[in-house]
């Protein structure tokens, strides 16, 4: 069983990869929203650093941000909102799969093959420019492993929070109000709209909790040395609990959603 899963997910990390246009136009999207971030936070900072956040870290949050969109952007994946608005769903239901763990994998192997077509171009031209628009490297070796680990961690979270999304689609048979909704609430609470250290730190305390800031803000933030290592073992700890909460919570949610599904037509 294990196998099948991996096999679906491999068929749709594959058929992501043949999507290359897309991704030119995402990457291109995300360069210039990049700038656009950089060049407005770097006139609210005015050269003063924030809560120790200056403005050459400020410009690689940013970059490492719109490098992995892909892996932080919550949305119902768009093959499984419309079978669910049109009844074709139903099919799924004699399939002798977990339907949570067959979506999930189908959802992660999305996610990874289309910010591996984006990231590494993203990457390299913001290592190279000029002054306070470029990006710099790791602050140590343990700090860059911390941030891979976390940026692997930050998917699955990510992944583990769209299926809330397929759960609202189910209800509202609505996926465009599911995704924005959920959307609009992780990228706010998660650093995609505005990097959580420039939030005020009474805000901070609250959302250093919440499961939004491990898809993102905290990889990104081992990686430029705002958050130490050790500080960073203990919230990456803090994630991992999340995920288990979330996958559980999610299993639960879909399993009470399908047993009152109505299918309609003929």
């Amino acid at each position: 069983m294990n196998k099948s899963y991996f096999g679906i997910f491999k068929m749709e990390f594959k058929g992501e990869l043949q999507y290359r246009s897309k991704a030119i136009s995402g990457m291109l999207t995300q360069l210039f929203w990049g700038l656009l971030q950089i060049y407005l936070y770097t006139a609210f900072l005015n050269e003063t650093p924030v809560d120790g956040f200056s403005i050459s870290q400020m410009a690689t949050y940013i970059w490492l941000g719109q490098a992995f969109y892909v892996m932080r952007y919550i949305t119902v994946p768009k093959e499984i909102g419309t079978s669910i608005v049109n009844g074709n769903v139903s099919y799924n239901f004699v399939r002798p799969l977990d339907l949570y763990n067959n979506w999930f994998c189908e959802n992660l192997g999305q996610k990874i093959a289309s910010t591996l077509l984006r990231f590494p171009l993203i990457i390299i031209l913001a290592l190279f420019l000029p002054g306070n628009l470029r990006m710099y490297g790791p602050v140590s070796v343990t700090a860059l492993l911390l941030t891979i680990l976390g940026v692997i961690l930050g998917t699955c979270i990510s992944v583990a929070i769209s299926m809330f999304t397929v759960y609202i689609t189910f209800k509202t048979l609505s996926e465009k109000g599911a995704s924005g909704i959920v959307s609009t609430i992780s990228g706010l609470l998660g650093g995609m709209i505005i990097p959580l250290p420039l939030m005020p730190q009474s805000l901070q305390n609250v959302i250093n909790y919440l499961p939004f800031r491990f898809i993102s803000d905290l990889p990104f933030r081992i990686y430029i040395g705002n958050v130490g290592i050790s500080e960073g073992l203990i919230f990456l700890s803090i994630g991992l609990a999340w995920l288990i909460v979330l996958i559980i919570l999610g299993k639960l949610l879909l399993k009470s959603a399908l047993k009152k599904t109505v299918i309609q037509g003929g």
